[in-house]
């Protein structure tokens, strides 16, 4: 054999590698120390204190995430924002309760502790992590987009009960998006095949790190109630790509947790423009975020006296409960559900509201609602919770049982984990203009 053809021969096999790597499903490693070590074969290595129960944490908040990656790579791209909202994502099959991204940068810029953050959210533990890298390599025949995380999870003692860490590669193959990663409204069509590799990766990455983080099966309608998210309009969250911060529109103001803020600049606007009823519902959007709920009532109601929309109901249904006006509470959500009969924010918390005065049976049919409509509107957070409501009702009550059933496999059937499927994606090397 001539030392072309070995040299031919090892290219082969180098590239055979590679591709075998891009199609294998990862491995899960237990491990006690991480190692740093780059595997050609992916593997996701992760650890779990001994002390761990999932049942003692009722609430995780996706706290500070730090970038360790090469600024000059994808400086278009918001790193940190992407990967906490995939993490808001992906957390959801877990079955915690979870805050609100918004509502957890409005706390952490007056807590400067994890302990103070989380007695401040009301919450158990806190989920941080480390982009340990996140660049695109080229070679000769082939692009590969690399993202690296490393996420840990604190309890209030600030005792690590969980560690992951795994590094997601395209290389010649590329994952494509799970229902979850493109329900969230973040990696939507890019302009180039580069950038949307690297969303891939961001989901791929969350994805398999949380995928080792153990489940409770301790949810509770108290906590459920307690952690239940403020209501929001459809098409209302800007995806971390196009946030301009230095922009000061309520909008964005919100999103970074500046409600009082939000609040001055949307009484101004409404000095010349008392008729814009979307400002309104923002405004007691904000004034619900700061535990305002008389003044978000009478909000709502405002906004309500200009247009009748699903979306104020909700509001004002979250407001009265908050008020102990159960009664009010519901008659606002079945106003809003007459109106949007998919309004799963309507269906669901009515179902909580229903469970709190030990109507078992109605709450079931809510919370069926809920999950049904949820997954009609790719909202598998909600289409969780509902399953978690309907399992906790189920006990010994067999048409509820019925419902539960039914709900988690339509779940698990628009949900599931294919993590071996991949699709082959061709990617452009530098000077590579033609695709």
């Amino acid at each position: 054999m001539t030392f072309k053809q070995i040299g031919y021969n090892l290219i082969k096999t180098i590239l055979l590698c590679f591709l075998l790597s891009s199609c294998q499903t990862p491995k899960y490693s237990k491990v006690d120390n991480f190692s740093q070590n780059k595997n050609i074969l992916p593997e996701v290595q992760y650890s779990l204190s001994e002390n761990f129960n999932p049942n003692d944490i009722n609430c995780i908040a996706i706290g500070k995430i730090k970038d360790n990656s090469n600024v000059n790579e994808y400086k278009s791209l918001d790193k940190v924002s992407l990967i906490r909202h995939a993490i808001y994502g992906h957390l959801s099959p877990k079955n915690y309760q979870d805050i609100e991204l918004h509502k957890v940068a409005f706390v952490m810029k007056s807590s400067n502790t994890n302990q103070l953050i989380l007695k401040n959210l009301d919450c158990d533990a806190l989920l941080e992590g480390t982009i340990t890298e996140f660049k695109n390599d080229f070679y000769v025949a082939y692009s590969s987009t690399n993202v690296g995380l490393s996420l840990f999870l604190k309890d209030k003692n600030n005792k690590v009960l969980w560690k992951a860490s795994h590094t997601a590669t395209s290389r010649a193959g590329s994952i494509p998006f799970s229902p979850i990663g493109l329900a969230t409204g973040l990696f939507s069509a890019s302009s180039n095949t580069e950038e949307e590799v690297a969303y891939q990766m961001i989901d791929t990455v969350v994805r398999r790190v949380l995928k080792t983080l153990p489940e409770t099966t301790n949810v509770q309608n108290k906590n459920q109630l307690k952690h239940a998210a403020i209501p929001k309009t459809n098409g209302n969250t800007i995806p971390p790509k196009q946030v301009n911060k230095k922009q000061k529109s309520p909008s964005v103001l919100f999103a970074s947790g500046q409600y009082g803020q939000v609040i001055d600049l949307i009484n101004t606007s409404l000095k010349s423009n008392s008729d814009n009823h979307k400002l309104i519902f923002l405004k007691g959007r904000s004034q619900l975020m700061l535990n305002q709920y008389e003044k978000a009532a009478s909000t709502f109601l405002d906004a309500l006296a200009i247009k009748i929309y699903s979306d104020y109901l909700n509001g004002l249904g979250y407001a009265y409960s908050k008020l102990k006006q159960s009664d009010k509470a519901l008659a606002a959500y079945n106003k809003a559900i007459s109106i949007n009969n998919k309004n799963s924010y309507a269906y669901f918390n009515s179902g909580l509201l229903l469970e709190n005065k030990g109507n078992k049976k109605r709450a079931a049919d809510y919370f069926y609602s809920a999950g049904t409509s949820s997954l009609l509107n790719k909202d598998f957070l909600k289409a969780n919770n509902s399953h978690d409501a309907l399992q906790r009702l189920s006990k010994g009550e067999s048409v509820i049982l019925e419902k539960s059933d039914k709900l988690g496999s339509l779940i698990k059937e628009l949900t599931d984990d294919k993590d071996n499927d991949f699709k082959i994606i061709k990617v452009n090397t530098k000077g590579d203009k033609n695709g």
